[in-house]
């Protein structure tokens, strides 16, 4: 429950930021006629709907099981994470369309001082949210705070190369806004990528790493009564880890005795940080053949 209120915490945080720096870099950014300050107040509008987004979805994951979802909601954090990063890519390629024209035909800045001024305001608030929020990610494991975590990151970049726009212009290179607009633009795109990649994967149950399986294994084999281990299946689940064990035991034990094994191996394999849920299969031993894992 706790965990809960900080990942709200977090979202609600993010929200009020990106509002208030969408505001003040469109403002000073159509004022000054800095394409590259535009660019980057497009950005934090994507950001106010990629925070929305997340407050909602981390409110649902927070429910219980229910009737309709017997497994939980833990997948709408990977929904809206998947929506964020095509949202991002989106922006990216606008960006990159008035990068080009203003690279074409020119631009010019006014009042740069002061666009400069809100990009720094912007860099050292981003920097602040990523740190905060990807502190927040990793302790909870969301996807979705992970996705705005990974963009604040990138939106420091590029406040940074909007800032070298800026003062190139300041300084009769007026090519520069334009040009870091376009850099800004790449940049902005291939973040959407990498997030719509990550959250593609946790919605289609891609396997976790091969270390955690040979933890898992490890941790079936120590529990009494497991003769071997084979057929260990995992997938993502949101941000949760689903596994399916195959268990060896003695065939001669009592049907008691199997299900006290199949249980203490689920309580032994659900108890670690990454995993979410635990499906037991049992396999009888059959004298002196031993099942290999993979068998």
């Amino acid at each position: 429950m706790k965990m809960e209120k900080e990942k709200k915490f977090v979202s609600l945080l993010n929200l009020s930021g990106n509002i208030f720096l969408f505001l003040i870099k469109i403002f000073i950014g159509i004022l000054s006629g800095s394409v590259a300050l535009i660019a980057d107040s497009l950005n934090s509008l994507a950001d106010i709907f990629s925070s929305s987004l997340t407050l909602v979805a981390v409110r649902v994951s927070g429910k219980k099981p229910d009737s309709d979802h017997p497994f939980g909601h833990e997948r709408a954090e990977s929904i809206a994470g998947l929506i964020i990063g095509v949202l991002v890519a989106v922006i990216g390629f606008e960006a990159a369309k008035e990068g080009i024209l203003k690279l074409i035909f020119g631009s010019e800045i006014r009042f740069g001082f002061i666009a400069a001024t809100v990009l720094l305001i912007t860099i050292a608030l981003k920097i602040l949210l990523a740190f905060y929020t990807k502190k927040t990610a990793k302790k909870s494991k969301s996807p979705a705070l992970n996705a705005i975590a990974e963009d604040a990151k990138a939106d420091v970049l590029i406040s940074a190369a909007a800032l070298i726009g800026v003062f190139g212009a300041m300084n009769n290179y007026s090519f520069l806004d334009p040009l870091m607009a376009l850099l800004i633009s790449v940049y902005i795109i291939w973040t959407g990528i990498k997030i719509i990649l990550e959250n593609s994967n946790q919605l289609i149950g891609k396997a976790p790493s091969k270390e955690l399986i040979k933890k898992i294994e490890k941790k079936t084999l120590k529990i009494e009564g497991v003769k071997s281990v084979h057929d260990i299946k995992a997938q993502y689940a949101g941000n949760q880890i689903q596994v399916e064990i195959h268990i060896v035991v003695d065939e001669n034990i009592s049907v008691q005795q199997s299900h006290s094994i199949g249980k203490n191996v689920q309580y032994a394999v659900e108890s670690m940080e990454e995993v979410n849920r635990v499906f037991i299969h049992i396999d009888p031993f059959k004298g002196s053949y031993f099942w290999k894992n993979g068998k």
